[in-house]
């Protein structure tokens, strides 16, 4: 979508929940409209916030599960995406992104490897979240041994503990923290934060004739000593759309939405008269607004199939499938 249609698009935005009118909603692609996550403080900056070794740090003094999808977050053109996971049948990886970024890319780098991009987009419905089959080419490596990211089976709720995760930043160390432009270089780290829930909101994407609903979750940006901030408390900025909001559920970290905007504070939703115009500067009170995976789920699977955690484990299990077999014929012809 070219982004002067993205911006009509989002104009007439509305939140259903709150029976809200926005017009302030800016889309977080690297593409100028609007990928790694600024958090309040010292962190703004990227400090503490860029590698897994600093969140699962930080998860463990809070006595939250370690995150094990790292190397399935991606930078996805000039923004953001997460790597599912490996379908055995079709030997394909497949890529979850927001449906706005663009060009799409030719190639996806994952864990390091780069693979071809072997199909079209696949928008998911009239939501914004794409999905994008990678590998299998000629020249292409072998798929990267990573988990496969489960996803989550109902809406988050309210006060759940999230991880934010993206490619944008910012230079300032206290607020307003000033957007800076991710690019298309690898260099530029994914970046993490903590959030929990703030709502769930229904955003019409349409027109309010043509109207097309879809569920969202927010999380608001408390600041470091805000009522409500977690430690990393964090709020999407330029280069993040596409990125993975993760909830932590029952132990296990899953795949709660994928990031589309951001709207300026404090408390747009709940006061939207307190804000001031500026998403750019991030500020305390700005909210980031994620497609909701869970409404999708059926139409994700249904294209890419079921997934697996890691390609290699088909030539780890193969030995043992054959002998089992040899053993059955042995068995029979007895």
């Amino acid at each position: 979508m070219k982004l002067n249609d993205l911006l009509r698009a989002l104009r007439p935005l509305l939140s259903e929940a709150r029976g809200v009118s926005t017009a302030a909603f800016v889309a977080i692609c690297g593409c100028g409209s609007a990928g790694a996550v600024i958090v309040a403080g010292s962190s703004g900056a990227g400090n503490n916030n860029n590698t897994q070794a600093g969140l699962n740090s930080y998860l463990s003094g809070a006595s939250l599960t370690a995150f094990p999808y790292w190397e399935n977050l991606i930078r996805f053109s000039n923004s953001s995406g997460v790597y599912l996971g490996f379908n055995a049948t079709t030997m394909r990886g497949w890529v979850l992104s927001a449906d706005h970024i663009g060009p799409d890319p030719a190639s996806i780098t994952v864990a390091g490897n780069s693979y071809s991009v072997n199909s079209s987009v696949l928008s998911i419905g009239n939501s914004d979240l794409s999905l994008y089959q990678i590998g299998g080419g000629v020249s292409d490596p072998a798929l990267p041994s990573l988990p496969t990211v489960p996803l989550i089976t109902t809406i988050a709720q309210p006060g759940e503990n999230a991880l934010m995760f993206g490619r944008g930043f910012t230079n300032n160390t206290s607020t307003p923290y000033t957007w800076q432009t991710p690019g298309l270089s690898d260099s530029n780290s994914m970046r993490w934060g903590s959030n929990t829930i703030e709502l769930n909101a229904n955003v019409n994407l349409g027109t309010l004739i043509a109207r097309n609903i879809q569920p969202y979750t927010v999380v608001d940006f408390d600041g470091p000593l805000g009522a409500g901030a977690t430690p990393f408390d964090a709020q999407g900025s330029n280069g993040d759309s596409g990125g993975g909001l993760f909830v932590l559920r029952g132990g296990v970290w899953q795949l709660s939405g994928i990031a589309h905007f951001v709207d300026d504070g404090p408390d747009f939703l709940e006061s939207p008269e307190t804000g001031n115009g500026i998403s750019n500067s991030s500020e305390i009170g700005d909210f980031t607004a994620y497609s909701d995976v869970s409404s999708k789920r059926t139409s994700i699977f249904s294209s890419t199939g079921t997934l697996i955690p890691e390609p290699s484990s088909l030539l780890l299990t193969s030995p043992a499938l054959l002998l089992l077999l040899r053993r059955r014929r042995c068995e029979t012809r007895h």
